[in-house]
């Protein structure tokens, strides 16, 4: 039902571009009250620097700007309340189908799913965060601000699950439905063609870079790559799409099917790479922080497929963010707040273990709660036809 409701919308390509431009316009806007606030405070501290916007960007601490963090915190979530707007108005326009389906196929959200999600996921993890500090405390520090401590669970109360629910409503409901739309000689000649693109732009890249001369503006080679980039992939995409389309005429074919697996995957890869600009990939590592996000991509996706809805996961999301920012936050997360614990050397290896430990245990909760049957539901084909409303 969560699949076939997609099918009832409008499904073309430039649909899905053009709502994602939306996003992207959406939360550009709403960067505008982050940056007056920035600037402000620079042209107030004479002492402000570009060493000191590089730190930022390496690890978004509003101290340095003189920024109390809850102000900051708020800066940060406002650009996801004007994202979520911008696509909440482009959807229905575009798709020709409600918002809602988007999270359920039924008539009204289960508000006790994401609730229950919530509250067990969040136990789970200070759980884990238990372990963690009871085999290291001399990491622990106390950060806790009684003052700004208030104003900040009220903050993550109201505000926080704008910017987790919009990441759910877009890789989890809104990509994976659509990807969920497509047949595989769709899917496969765009993921080929990307990748052309992708290597393409790279090698054009760094052949302009060697162009002595050419013209005073650096970003010449930037553009180059991406117009590049771009062409690489028109033209890949047509041939490749001609080729599998032939091998796929027949009705029978694999190549006219699709499989929940499919989304699935890509999204959680998709949902990895989104995170790959995080300041935790510089100072952990890009290879265990996309394993860390991919497989929490997967785990919100097995979810939402089992279930038949997006509540689940939108609980989940919610309650890991909240728990970084008002319990236990770190050095080098994306988001610096008065925690009330803060772990100086966190392990990233121990917690993408921790986190697969409890995504079984959590995942196997809910299967018996919720009577899901057997997980084989992920792998099973997506009914390509139009629901009956």
């Amino acid at each position: 039902m969560f699949f076939r409701k997609a099918f009832n919308g409008f499904n073309d390509w430039w649909r899905y571009v053009i709502a994602l431009i939306a996003i992207i316009l959406g939360y550009t806007v709403g960067q505008i009250p982050l940056f007056l606030a920035l600037s402000r405070s620079s042209d107030e501290n004479s002492e402000s620097t570009g060493n000191t916007l590089n730190q930022f960007a390496d690890e978004p601490n509003f101290e340095v700007f003189g920024i109390n963090s809850n102000m900051g915190f708020a800066l940060l979530l406002i650009m996801f309340v004007a994202a979520l707007t911008a696509f909440f108005f482009a959807f229905k326009p575009l798709h020709q189908r409600e918002f809602k389906t988007l999270i359920t196929p039924k008539s009204r959200m289960n508000w006790s799913k994401i609730f229950f999600a919530f509250f067990t996921w969040l136990g789970l993890a200070l759980l884990m965060e238990a372990v963690a500090y009871f085999i290291s405390p001399e990491y622990y520090s106390i950060s806790f601000k009684f003052n700004m401590f208030i104003p900040l669970v009220i903050l993550s109360v109201l505000l926080l699950p704008v910017q987790t629910s919009m990441e759910e409503l877009i890789f989890r409901g809104y990509l994976l439905q659509g990807i969920g739309t497509m047949k595989l000689k769709q899917i496969i000649p765009l993921i080929l063609s990307f990748g052309l693109a992708f290597g393409s732009s790279k090698l054009i890249g760094k052949a302009s870079q060697q162009w002595d001369g050419i013209s005073d503006i650096d970003s010449i080679p930037s553009i180059l790559a991406f117009l590049c980039g771009i062409l690489a992939l028109g033209i890949s995409y047509k041939l490749l799409s001609l080729l599998f389309f032939r091998f796929g005429s027949s009705p029978d074919s694999l190549l006219n099917k699709n499989y929940k697996v499919v989304p699935l995957i890509i999204t959680a890869i998709l949902f990895g790479l989104m995170h790959a600009m995080n300041p935790e990939i510089e100072k952990f590592g890009f290879g265990i922080m996309q394993l860390y996000y991919i497989s929490a991509g997967l785990v919100l996706g097995i979810m939402t497929i089992m279930d038949d809805g997006l509540e689940l996961a939108l609980g989940v999301h919610a309650a890991t963010n909240f728990a970084g920012a008002v319990f236990v936050g770190y050095d080098g997360a994306a988001i610096q707040t008065d925690s009330i614990l803060k772990t100086s050397n966190l392990n990233p290896t121990f917690m993408v273990i921790g986190f697969i430990v409890i995504s079984i245990i959590f995942l196997i909760i809910l299967k018996y709660k919720y009577k899901w049957g057997s997980f084989n539901k992920i792998i099973t084909p997506i009914n390509q036809t139009k629901n009956i409303v």
